[in-house]
């Protein structure tokens, strides 16, 4: 369940208005959250995802695109989320996710700090997502 609130947030990410002090943690959660709400497929909201990350980081000089940490997110937060549910019952349910380092779960560390990762998706070398 989409709120006024969640698609004021959506539109100023896309819109690249959210001040870069905005884009935190929580928010890339929430914005992979609302995206797979709105969008038809997994696939769809992925790339979604991914552009709209890649163009806030443009438009605010930063280089900080991850592209396994995107897709893992994403892959997770579609497992967990339930449509009906509003931003506010997925975070109480997950709070796991908030935590930056919950993908030591699935990775170790020498594979997130890799280049390839940054560059391409890579299957976890943990346990699976």
């Amino acid at each position: 369940m989409i709120t006024q609130d969640d698609r004021q947030f959506l539109e100023a990410f896309e819109k690249c208005a959210l001040g870069a002090k905005c884009w935190t943690h929580e928010a890339h959660v929430r914005i992979g959250w609302l995206v797979l709400q709105e969008e038809s497929s997994f696939d769809l909201a992925l790339e979604r995802i991914r552009q709209g990350i890649k163009r806030f980081n443009s438009t605010n000089n930063s280089i900080g695109y991850h592209e396994t940490i995107t897709v893992a997110f994403a892959r997770i937060i579609d497992s967990r989320r339930i449509p009906a549910d509003s931003w506010q019952i997925f975070c109480q349910k997950n709070q796991d996710l908030f935590d930056k380092s919950c993908l030591s779960k699935y990775y170790s560390s020498k594979i997130l700090a890799s280049v390839e990762a940054r560059q391409s998706f890579v299957e976890p070398d943990v346990q699976p997502l």
